[in-house]
């Protein structure tokens, strides 16, 4: 059998579940078994969030909420939640997932997660979201937590957690000062750590290590701000990444506002404000407080995807101004055809992307790509087929006969 390897990328399969039978301790052989039955996820990840949720979680035990950034698979959310409801006296805690895009992995782990565990139901919300539009009204009580976020995501992790003056523990990878330089420069204009402080480090990272450096002075920032720190550390076997930054602010600590830094800015609201239930897939959501449950297990019920089918006809015509014409034509039977409604969520887009000139006749074709998408219902391939031939189908109705100015090219 296969031995298990700390740093392995290799997705763990069912068959893997035998290899963890009498690994220690008994609920990490469990949770691996559960893992290995997703089937998504890379065995590097099992260890490396099993380890910092234990660090994490006995730094911060009395924290029964946690707001995990840059989220991926979201394990590090379903460790935290399973050690406090497993832990000697059961803790009732509970976790949001945020990152840009749930991958289908997500969805996978939660579903064995909470077969194996039933109690884990709706304890972890996977939220589709951009950290900057993070909030969080508790404060002290949420815990944000993040897993190798790259390079200036831990950075963007670090100022939604001090904005609120809330605790963080964050595990940091992929530093680079060439590409932290403005997110580095809001640590330290929120924390009034002078700025060549900043230019400091890609000096200091040639000599001493360019994580170390950046990470003192994420450690810096946080000090000034009134953060008491302490750190942690998985096995380097697993990664070289394997710092931890724990942070608790003081209870004397006064909030940052959010406003007060313009590389962090809150997405505007354009128009009027959607209320949670009216964002559909894909729209960015404008600002989520991670400390409300009900809101965040809302957005998380949205559609992980956007439904999009499209197809190309060509047709001749007699000139240009027919082409134009049959492009207007298209639309409006594609929008008929298709319900299209910004309620029902079903939009369509009709372009022009060849125009070709026959070189032995001269006669000129146009033709169109029709796009349907949906992120609201789902659009299959049969419907995009119906669609191309009640287009044709009415077309035809609209210019019969050998006189027409325009006829569909090829089949």
């Amino acid at each position: 059998m296969r031995a298990i390897s700390l740093n392995s990328r290799r997705k763990l399969k069912a068959v893997d579940a035998g290899r963890f039978t009498d690994v220690e301790p008994p609920l990490f052989a469990e949770l691996a078994k559960v893992v290995c039955r997703a089937g998504m996820l890379p065995q590097k990840e099992l260890h490396e969030c099993w380890q910092m949720a234990n660090i994490v979680h006995k730094a911060f035990p009395k924290n029964l909420h946690i707001a995990d950034l840059a989220a991926g698979h979201g394990l590090l959310a379903w460790i935290l939640v399973l050690l406090a409801r497993t832990s000697e006296v059961p803790l009732l805690r509970t976790a949001v997932a945020v990152d840009i895009k749930r991958p289908k992995s997500a969805d996978a782990l939660a579903a064995v997660m909470t077969e194996h565990w039933p109690n884990l139901t709706d304890s972890v919300q996977y939220v589709e979201g951009s950290i900057d539009a993070v909030t969080v009204e508790d404060g002290p009580k949420t815990l944000f937590v993040a897993a190798h976020a790259c390079g200036s995501l831990s950075d963007r992790v670090l100022m939604a957690a001090i904005t609120s003056r809330s605790p963080l523990a964050i595990m940091p990878c992929c530093h680079s000062f060439r590409k932290q330089g403005p997110t580095l420069s809001a640590l330290a204009h929120v924390s009034n750590l002078p700025i060549h402080s900043i230019d400091s480090i890609s000096v200091s990272a040639a000599s001493v290590g360019q994580p170390s450096a950046i990470d003192q002075f994420r450690i810096d920032a946080l000090t000034a701000l009134g953060y008491q720190i302490s750190e942690g550390f998985i096995q380097k076997e697993i990664t070289t990444f394997n710092r931890i930054i724990m942070g608790l602010p003081s209870e004397a600590s006064d909030r940052i506002p959010s406003h007060d830094h313009e590389t962090f800015p809150k997405p505007s609201v354009g128009g009027a404000f959607k209320r949670i239930g009216e964002i559909r897939a894909y729209e960015k959501v404008q600002s989520l407080n991670v400390a409300d449950i009900q809101e965040a297990q809302v957005l998380s019920r949205r559609p992980s995807r956007e439904w999009v089918r499209t197809f190309d006809l060509s047709f001749w015509v007699e000139d240009a101004s027919v082409g134009h014409r049959l492009a207007n034509d298209l639309n409006g039977l594609t929008r008929q055809f298709m319900a299209c409604d910004p309620h029902n969520g079903i939009e369509a887009n009709i372009t022009v992307r060849d125009r070709y000139t026959d070189p032995d006749t001269s006669q000129l074709a146009f033709t169109y790509r029709i796009e349907i998408k949906s992120s609201t219902v789902s659009i299959a391939k049969a419907d995009a087929i119906l669609l191309r031939s009640r287009l044709c189908h009415a077309l035809s109705e609209l210019s019969p006969g050998p006189s027409a100015d325009f006829a569909l090219r090829g089949n």
